[in-house]
């Protein structure tokens, strides 16, 4: 007589865990910046010492785009006439007709189009457009994410930057001075954003 041994079940299948999705980090929308709390500051080496001072009361924005949320759209300007040293006579020689000739030439304008969001610590390369002097070139400016408003997370309405870029003043015709003022300029922004 043979006894009949009854089959062991399959152990039931455990699908493998969803993956999980990590929100966004930037909620889609138009960034209004700071004009108060914005600035970039420049320096420029010389053959004695150097000069330095900032760009203020900037007007503009970053524009998120809810189909790309991890792509922006920059237009940010600053009026030469805010342009300030600490000194008064250093101030009026670069907005004159030597430098920036703010007469002619008011306005310095960034923008950029498709511009990669910073999602890390390490700086991340931006290209875009800078206006100066008549004169457009391509640039790459180098952004990090300071951080968030922390009251206001998630939704991240408002957003800190800093930057940093090279530029060759010769190319924007403002070579006055060279070679006992460099040709290069350091700029270092600091920029904050709130979504309206």
């Amino acid at each position: 007589m043979i006894a009949l041994v009854p089959a062991t079940a399959a152990p039931p299948v455990i699908p493998p865990p969803a993956p999980m999705v990590r929100a966004a980090l930037y909620a889609p929308g138009r960034y209004a910046v700071d004009s108060e709390a914005t600035k970039v500051h420049f320096h420029v080496k010389a053959l004695v010492g150097g000069y330095e001072g900032d760009f203020l009361a900037p007007e503009g924005s970053v524009v998120i785009d809810p189909a790309r949320p991890d792509r922006a759209t920059v237009d940010i300007r600053f009026p030469v006439e805010k342009l300030t040293t600490g000194d008064s006579s250093t101030d009026a020689m670069l907005k004159g007709d030597s430098f920036f000739d703010m007469a002619r030439y008011p306005t310095i304008r960034f923008t950029a189009q498709d511009a990669p969001l910073v999602n890390g610590d390490t700086p991340t390369p931006v290209a875009g457009e800078l206006t100066m002097h008549g004169q457009a070139r391509t640039v790459t400016l180098y952004v990090r994410l300071v951080g968030t408003t922390p009251d206001e997370a998630p939704g991240l309405s408002v957003l800190h930057f800093t930057g940093t870029m090279t530029v060759e003043r010769s190319h924007y015709g403002m070579g006055f001075g060279r070679p006992f003022v460099s040709d290069h300029v350091d700029l270092t922004i600091d920029a904050i954003f709130r979504r309206g």
